[in-house]
């Protein structure tokens, strides 16, 4: 929040945003955008061609940045980016109603994607459990993968193919940037 970030700065203690980007604060980010392609690039090198995206608000830095790394992988690939194929969770609506939502909307096109990027590995879990309810098999039917990791993204009825992102490798940034702004 703007206010929150107003108070903290007011501190004049170093303040570093993880994970987000605002001008005018120093910020440690891993590389969201080349994550996005790279997970698309993986779905097109199993040959999948109808490659959706499940996203968060495209307003928060990083879901912008898997965006347009999947945009990217699509267009490199010369795949046309069809945004029948982009879901986003709804406003105000939790991130399990909102994923489950998103992939229902993706399965119910003329012609459902064949693979899904999503933009963390939490919807990626639900999508998948979506297909699974809706009778198709992941990854026979659709792909998927996600983004972040979390721990239980080896607890679903397949393990789930994700990016990791190393927390401590961000951490050891930030050490890193406080020194070189002291």
């Amino acid at each position: 929040e703007p206010e929150l970030l107003a108070a903290l700065r007011a501190t004049g203690k170093p303040l570093v945003l993880i994970d987000m980007k605002l001008r005018g604060y120093s910020s440690v980010n891993p590389d969201n955008l080349m994550g996005g392609y790279l997970a698309t690039r993986h779905l097109l090198s199993l040959g999948r061609t109808r490659i959706g995206m499940i996203s968060g608000s495209l307003s928060h830095y990083s879901v912008r940045e898997r965006n347009k790394g999947y945009r990217q992988a699509l267009f490199e690939a010369g795949v046309l980016a069809d945004p029948r194929y982009e879901a986003t969770l709804a406003d105000g609506v939790d991130l399990e109603t909102g994923a489950f939502e998103a992939m229902q909307s993706l399965l119910a096109l003329p012609h459902p994607p064949d693979a899904v990027f999503c933009y963390n590995a939490r919807a990626a879990l639900v999508a998948m459990r979506c297909c699974l309810a809706a009778g198709l098999k992941v990854p026979h039917d659709v792909s998927i993968v996600g983004f972040d990791d979390i721990s239980s993204a080896v607890l679903g009825h397949r393990p789930l193919t994700t990016l990791r992102i190393d927390k401590k490798e961000l951490g050891d940034g930030i050490s890193q940037l406080t020194v070189f702004n002291a």
